[in-house]
Formats: C-alpha cells, sequence, structure tokens
C-alpha cells in the first residue's frame, strides 16, 4: 500500500475510534450491575428477547451493519425495552474503545460468520489474539455463550480455548437462543467458556 494511502486509511481509523469513544463513554454504565454484550447481535431478536427477561440487567449489541441495527432499534421500542442498546462497530474496535471501567458478566456470540474457507481462516473471529482482548474486558469468571452450527469453526474455537491461559471451557446448562440464523440453519451446538484470573487457571 502507498505511503499516501495507509496513512490516509490510518487517520480514517483514527476519526472512527475516536467517535467510538465518545459513545461509549456516553451509553456504557459504570456501575457495577450486570452487563451483557452480545458481539453480532444482528437484528436484535436474541437481546431484544433477553433484555425483556432480564430487565434488571443491562444489554449492549453492537454489529457492523447499520440496517440490521436500526431494526434491532425498531424492536426495543416497540418492545419498550429500557435496559437495551445497540451501536455499530466492530467487535475488535468495540472492546479497545470502552471506557476501562466497564467490564462485562456475559458476553453471547451467536452463529457468527465461520468463514469455512481455509485460505479465510485469518477473519474468523474467535482466535487468540480476541481472547486476549475479550479476557480484559470480563469480570472474573465471566462467561462466553458462543454457538455455531458450523462444526469446523467450534472445533477450532475449543482448540484456541484450551490454548489460551485465560479461559476454560466449562460444562453448564446452555442458554436456548433463537435468532434468524438459528431458525435459518437449525440449532447449532453451544460452547461455553469462562474468564480466569491466571492465578485460578494455574491452580
Amino acid at each position: 500500500m502507498p505511503m499516501n494511502l495507509f496513512l490516509d486509511y490510518q487517520q480514517k481509523v483514527q476519526t472512527r475510534k475516536a467517535a467510538l469513544l465518545e459513545s461509549l463513554q456516553r451509553l456504557l454504565p459504570t456501575h457495577d450491575g450486570w452487563k451483557t454484550l452480545e458481539i453480532g447481535c444482528g437484528h436484535g431478536d436474541f437481546l431484544v428477547h433477553y433484555a425483556q427477561q432480564y430487565p434488571d440487567r443491562f444489554c449492549f449489541g453492537i454489529d457492523l451493519l447499520a440496517h440490521r441495527l436500526a431494526s434491532a432499534t425498531r424492536k426495543a421500542q416497540r418492545a419498550e425495552v429500557k435496559n437495551s442498546c445497540f451501536l455499530q462497530a466492530s467487535a475488535e474496535e468495540f472492546l479497545e474503545c470502552q471506557p476501562s471501567s466497564v467490564f462485562w458478566n456475559e458476553v453471547f456470540i451467536l452463529y457468527p460468520d465461520p468463514w469455512p474457507k481455509r485460505r479465510h481462516h485469518k477473519h474468523r473471529l474467535l482466535q487468540s489474539e480476541f481472547f486476549t482482548l475479550l479476557a480484559a474486558r470480563m469480570v472474573p469468571r465471566g462467561c462466553v455463550y458462543f454457538e455455531t452450527d458450523d462444526v469446523a469453526y467450534r472445533e477450532a474455537v475449543i482448540k484456541n480455548v484450551e490454548q489460551h491461559p485465560r479461559w476454560i471451557l466449562v460444562d453448564r446448562e446452555p442458554y436456548v437462543v433463537d435468532t434468524v440464523f438459528s431458525r435459518r440453519m437449525g440449532q447449532g451446538q453451544q460452547l461455553i467458556f469462562q474468564c480466569q484470573n491466571r492465578e485460578d487457571k494455574s491452580a
């Protein structure tokens, strides 16, 4: 990439991150109450229903596509859900820019793009670098609920979790989800992994 294009790209990234940081400082609560994040919330099917079930929990959804977020916001408004919020952002930039005082109790990642072709595997979200970034934003023993219908992606995630010093797979009752993708693709398999303090992991 020519240097001028690289510098222009870097400037756009910094501008986008500055705007994201400003939005998150305004939208994210800093209190110690329960906080739930859905990465790739789509049209809000899951998170709006979840927020209705747990009105005492703050629920935040992010997605890359603006039209999906507009649909999610409309769903929440029609359902008169007051404890949910939606924002356009990538997972990595969202976690990098969120205030340091905010920690998540649980994160839902439901049917992310598996990037099935081997040459595209580098684009998969749930890799070691992402787990490291996410661990810094979780409460101790906070949980991630990951569901997919792609067997190869599931096996790759299991391997990444088992090799990471801050995460362990846990055996507990899966959370029943109902999304556009689960209805379209059939119910997938859910993995639950828990963020550990380094001392807990080594014990």
